[in-house]
C-alpha cells in the first residue's frame, strides 16, 4: 500500500457520561452529602488522570467546580 493510498480518517471522541445528566438527577439535601460527593468525584477526577483520561478527568473537574460552588453556598446560607 502506498501512502498516496491512505485515506485519513476524523478523529471521533470516545463516549464519556455526561456528567450534567447525573447532576441533575441528585439532590444534595446537606452539607455533608455534598462533601461526600466532593470526595468521591476527587478520587474519580484522579483515577481517570492516572488511566491518561484526560478528557474525562476535565469532566470530573468541571463537575467538582460545580459542587463546591454549590457547598460554598449551602455554607453561605447557614
Amino acid at each position: 500500500k502506498s501512502t498516496s493510498d491512505a485515506t485519513p480518517k476524523p478523529y471521533i471522541e470516545p463516549e464519556y457520561r455526561d456528567m450534567t445528566a447525573a447532576e441533575s438527577q441528585v439532590d444534595y439535601t446537606s452539607v455533608g452529602e455534598l462533601e461526600k460527593e466532593i470526595q468521591k468525584t476527587k478520587k474519580q477526577m484522579a483515577d481517570a488522570a492516572k488511566k491518561l483520561e484526560f478528557l474525562e478527568a476535565a469532566q470530573f473537574r468541571d463537575h467538582l467546580i460545580r459542587l463546591e460552588d454549590m457547598l460554598s453556598e449551602r455554607k453561605r446560607k447557614k
